[in-house]
């Protein structure tokens, strides 16, 4: 551990050695503590702007967030975005996605309902679906669907296989997040199976989607209207799952009943 802590160069906050390499540093080329640095989590400015005042003001904040999220956040809602999931508390208006970019996943920063301004789903690096506070309905732009241009060889199954990457953008009005930015996982599949992999993806993404929009738009009657809906919509979808898992319904039914569900 002395290898690479540099005890001659102590964390102004706790004291502890700091890393010799690759160090975060703050105004004045101060490096801090690896456990220090590990409890930061903001994105609208660069930690070597922080003076050693706004750090312990950060980090007193962040303390805050854990107590918060320990005492007073009830998510009632939770939506799976690739490997994160997006959780929701209705009654105090508030919601997390914890993200490595966020810093501790253990204390993600908590949001206000208020405080999402808009959101944009891609695919590819291409936005294929946005909404920004205001916007009476999201603004869908599907890409063209080019598998050919997707193919990734797969070598154990001897075949090549198409895939595809999501990824969504949250735009905030927070005072350490302006934007994050998480996995919406993929799809993939062989030539002949790919579609329908894509599919059930994107219908998926839809209900995340549709989740998000009632946050943004929550005093709206019409968002809200949204937001109802898509309690209906992911509570059949998840009735029609179990019986498609107990074999009394097929896998043609269910794929059937989700295309009636999601109106697609």
């Amino acid at each position: 551990m002395g290898l690479f802590t540099n005890n001659k160069k102590p964390c102004p906050i706790c004291g502890e050695g700091t890393p010799r390499l690759l160090a975060t540093e703050i105004t004045g080329d101060v490096p801090i503590c690896s456990d220090c640095s590990f409890k930061i989590s903001i994105g609208t400015v660069k930690v070597r702007d922080f003076s050693l005042e706004d750090l312990k003001k950060h980090l007193a904040m962040r303390e805050e967030n854990a107590n918060r999220i320990k005492n007073e956040f009830r998510p009632n809602k939770s939506y799976e975005i690739g490997w994160t999931q997006l959780n929701i508390d209705e009654t105090n208006k508030l919601f997390t996605i914890p993200l490595n970019m966020c810093g501790d996943t253990t204390n993600p920063p908590i949001f206000k309902f208020e405080e999402l301004v808009g959101y944009d789903l891609e695919e590819e690096q291409c936005v294929i679906e946005r909404f920004n506070r205001g916007d009476s309905a999201p603004l869908c732009t599907p890409m063209m669907y080019t598998p050919i241009s997707q193919f990734v060889f797969d070598a154990k199954a001897n075949q090549q296989r198409i895939s595809r990457s999501f990824k969504l953008n949250l735009y905030l009005t927070n005072p350490c997040w302006d934007k994050v930015v998480s996995s919406a996982g993929s799809a993939s599949g062989s030539q002949g199976g790919f579609q329908s992999e894509y599919s059930e993806r994107l219908e998926e993404l839809r209900i995340v989607t549709m989740a998000i929009v009632s946050i943004i738009g929550m005093n709206s009657t019409e968002v809200n209207d949204v937001h109802g809906n898509a309690d209906i919509v992911a509570g059949d979808l998840r009735k029609f799952k179990e019986l498609l898992d107990a074999g009394i319904i097929t896998q043609e039914e269910f794929a059937a009943k989700k295309k009636q569900l999601l109106e697609i």
